[in-house]
């Protein structure tokens, strides 16, 4: 699944809008309905795939490939961040708790 929204221009796939980039606020775990055990740690970064709703939100971790299986998280525990932002958090040392 690939994230943002796409176009087809003559026989090239590209980006309509940059993908949308969440940053998790606090830790997270649940298991999932196919029994899987699902978690999220405060500062990990996803892609918004879709907002299935407005509590639940799919998305893809950032540092998955983009085959990787997409999973929920709460609308609630995550930050939409500006795309600058996204690049400034990246070069950052992970905090440690």
């Amino acid at each position: 699944m690939l994230a943002g929204r796409w176009r087809l221009e003559g026989w090239q796939w590209r980006h309509a809008e940059p993908a949308v980039v969440l940053r998790a606020l606090y830790n997270y775990a649940y298991r999932a309905e196919d029994g899987r055990h699902v978690a999220m740690a405060a500062g990990e970064q996803f892609l918004l795939l879709h907002k299935a709703n407005e509590d639940w939100w799919q998305v893809r971790r950032a540092s998955e490939p983009c085959w990787a299986r997409p999973f929920f998280v709460p609308a609630t525990y995550v930050a939409e961040l500006d795309p600058g932002d996204t690049r400034r958090q990246s070069m950052l040392p992970p905090s440690q708790p």
